[in-house]
């Protein structure tokens, strides 16, 4: 377990006073590899054994938005049993006031990245320092539904500066093109408060579209993204998003 203090950057704060949501996703990134480096099981660690973290689903569940009012914000992480292939990573907020801000899970895939395999887990010497940890309460599991019919489309280039260690479009990016296209007036007025994802396949250096629906709600709005190749059509990730 790992609990840090996250300064705020100036440049972190939207004009609405918010955190952006990219940079609440880089400090679970950074915390996560933090954490993960105690047991030798950092992405840097790892890749000296020719193996890798892939991230395959996300939840990110907020009660309260953080704002620039909240200063800096603490997160606890730590790992949650394994089964099979997954990797479960909890992580909690708090602003500096003590007040709780809400949770994320993210599921993550080992793989080896000579072969391009998932490796199962209780198969890896790596995990031994997670072996004693099974148990069967484990939070739901992130299934985003399909769109059926997108009225928004929005295409973009992956960029050199989009890429991380493994080579792959970093996930972060993922979100960044899936919240860009809901309509101007949502942002404005609302925060993404429940994020889900579903990564099928990394994105290489290539030309993607986002396909996004709005689906009817009492309350607040909710969009279905999916990430697609601009040309053949092939899906990359399934997100939604629920704003209030």
């Amino acid at each position: 377990m790992t609990e840090l203090e996250n300064v705020l950057p100036f440049s972190g704060i939207d004009p609405r006073g918010r955190v952006k949501f990219s940079v609440l996703l880089e400090m679970f990134q950074q915390m996560a590899d933090e954490d993960a480096s105690k047991y030798g099981l950092s992405v840097r660690q790892t890749l000296e054994h020719d193996i890798t973290w892939v991230l395959r689903k996300y939840r990110i569940d907020l009660e309260r938005y953080p704002t620039k009012e909240s200063g800096n914000i603490t997160i606890r992480t730590y790992a949650e049993p394994f089964r099979n292939l997954f990797s479960l990573r909890s992580f909690k907020l708090w602003d500096s006031h003590g007040g709780f801000l809400g949770s994320a899970y993210t599921w993550w895939v080992l793989i080896d990245f000579i072969k391009q395999r998932p490796i199962r887990l209780d198969k890896c010497e790596l995990m031994k320092a997670f072996m004693d940890r099974l148990t069967d309460d484990l939070p739901d599991d992130v299934k985003v539904p399909e769109e059926t019919a997108p009225g928004i489309e929005e295409r973009w280039k992956v960029r050199w500066q989009d890429l991380d260690v493994n080579d792959h479009t970093n996930h972060a990016v993922y979100f960044n093109w899936a919240l860009d296209t809901v309509p101007d007036e949502v942002p404005e007025k609302m925060e993404p408060v429940f994020v889900e994802g579903e990564f099928l396949r990394p994105v290489p250096r290539t030309r993607v579209r986002c396909l996004t629906q709005e689906l009817p709600r009492e309350e607040g709005r909710c969009f279905l993204h999916s990430l697609r190749h601009l040309e053949d059509d092939t899906e990359y990730a399934k997100l939604s998003s629920r704003w209030k």
